[in-house]
């Protein structure tokens, strides 16, 4: 498979990774042309030339990937030169450093007025979304076309099991009857993210009983429950306008403020 091939499958999976190509070389060096695919777990895909240098290019890919940005790393393939590496080679090599990271999905739990609503609304704002539910009834890929994954099965917590999720995921919980199951499933997940919709008394019976299981209070907190934002929100339309608009908040770490308010201020 081409390392095209591998990058391209890595951004239908959603991954966050770096490519590391060769810009640049000087006099005697392992490779002249190449690219590499750096993983976020350090593994890689293709090779820059190995030994030494390939090591320094994947720390500094790491690194990269770690600050969310690409660069130009350079080096002296010569240990006796200032600030040289550790060969023999003694020519230099460039590389770019490419960061492509994991975009905002937004994954639905719950296909129901709500669920679609959100859909809809996620959709408009260019999101990937994923669509979770326990019934074949209500999730297909007619109802949902631009869904990147569908992911059915009785079980909830089965078909949520299915779902890749890491810190650029954002959950939202609708279900007509399995929410608590199903922020049991993701409560201590990496989603950058969780909300679940429910009445105020609802929610802090769910809550309650999430402390009873052991859950710690951090993770309780980090939960957005009732999910969205105060304003007004009736109709599915309207809340999903309201769910979208406070994980636009989120993700951006906006204050939700009105706009005229803050510019009073400024």
């Amino acid at each position: 498979m081409s390392i095209y091939s591998e990058i391209a499958k890595l951004e239908k999976e959603n991954k966050t990774f770096a490519i590391a190509t060769i810009i640049s070389t000087k006099g005697s060096t392992p490779r002249t042309s190449a690219k590499m695919i750096v993983k976020s777990d350090s593994s890689i895909i293709g090779t820059i030339g190995g030994g030494i240098v390939e090591s320094y290019v994947i720390e500094h890919a790491l690194e990269a990937i770690n600050a969310n940005g690409s660069r130009v790393i350079e080096y002296k393939l010569n240990k006796e030169a200032k600030d040289g590496i550790h060969m023999d080679c003694g020519g230099d090599m460039a590389f770019f450093i490419e960061v492509v990271p994991s975009s905002v999905e937004i994954v639905i739990i719950g296909a129901g007025h709500v669920g679609n609503a959100v859909y809809k609304q996620a959709c408009l704002l260019n999101y990937n979304t994923v669509m979770v539910d326990n019934s074949k009834t209500l999730v297909d890929e007619k109802r949902f076309p631009k869904a990147r994954s569908i992911y059915i099965d009785e079980d909830i917590q089965v078909a949520i099991n299915g779902v890749k999720i890491n810190s650029n995921t954002c959950i939202v919980i609708v279900t007509r009857d399995c929410d608590e199951e199903a922020l049991e499933a993701v409560i201590d997940s990496e989603a950058g993210y969780i909300g679940m919709i429910g009445s105020a008394k609802k929610v802090a019976k769910i809550m309650s009983r999430m402390r009873n299981k052991g859950e710690i209070e951090e993770r309780i907190n980090f939960i957005n429950a009732p999910i969205g934002l105060d304003i007004g929100a009736e109709t599915p339309e309207e809340i999903a306008l309201s769910i979208m608009a406070e994980i636009m908040k989120v993700k951006s770490d906006k204050t939700g403020l009105v706009l005229k308010e803050i510019k009073k201020h400024e």
